[in-house]
């Protein structure tokens, strides 16, 4: 640990908990080497939301043109497995990085049921955040596409901006305090509560300490 024994001990919270860059890294690369970093987004699968050629006239010009008012689907795949950076400073305690690929289709283009492949993307994203226990602070997002391939011409400077607007969107509204509650479920759960959480990022490490409050005593049985 980057601390010492009177560091540590001088901790006034309850607990801390001392994260290695090394454990969410060697999550992110068995879930990529298993296949599960990857997702579909097609026309009606996003609530109050048609993904449809119009919708990309911005991005791929000529689409809506040849092909108007037809669904779209996004095949998104991880090129290789993220990788995460602790560190201290001014920056961030968390920096992200994730290359993916993009295969952009027109759902039944000619109206055959077939749909066609008109665009393939490569993406490099990286993110600098503190994540806090209530709220995440995006403090830089660095967005690079470039096409391998295109049925027609694909305006790269608009698919970096729309990423990096969702990404400076989304990102504030997630939280480590929501994950915790989705993910951690221990018999102990119901009857406990994380207290006053602070977090922070130093070189290598993510450090959460807290109080714990009692919500109620478990059963006498």
């Amino acid at each position: 640990l980057p601390f010492s024994p009177a560091d540590i001990g001088s901790d006034s919270k309850m607990f801390s908990i001392y994260i290695h860059e090394a454990i969410p890294n060697c999550i992110l690369w068995g879930l990529f080497h298993a296949g599960a970093l990857q997702t579909t987004v097609q026309d009606g699968n996003i609530p109050q939301l048609r993904l449809i050629t119009d919708l990309f006239g911005g991005l791929i010009p000529e689409l809506p043109k040849h092909y108007p008012k037809k669904g779209m689907l996004l095949d998104i795949q991880q090129a290789k497995a993220p990788q995460v950076r602790f560190m201290a400073g001014q920056n961030g305690g968390v920096v992200l990085s994730a290359s993916y690929n993009t295969n952009v289709s027109v759902l039944d283009a000619a109206g055959d049921g077939q749909n066609l492949l008109v665009a393939q993307l490569t993406a490099n994203v990286s993110l600098a955040a503190d994540f806090g226990w209530t709220q995440t602070v995006i403090h830089s997002a660095n967005v690079s596409y470039a096409a391998l391939q295109e049925v027609y011409p694909v305006n790269v400077a608009g698919w970096n901006q729309i990423i990096d607007w969702v990404v400076k969107q989304a990102g504030p509204k997630q939280s480590l305090g929501q994950l915790w509650d989705t993910y951690v479920k221990t018999p102990a759960t119901p009857y406990l509560t994380l207290d006053n959480v602070q977090t922070h990022g130093t070189d290598e490490w993510f450090v959460v300490s807290s109080d714990v409050k009692v919500k109620q005593l478990p059963p006498i049985t």
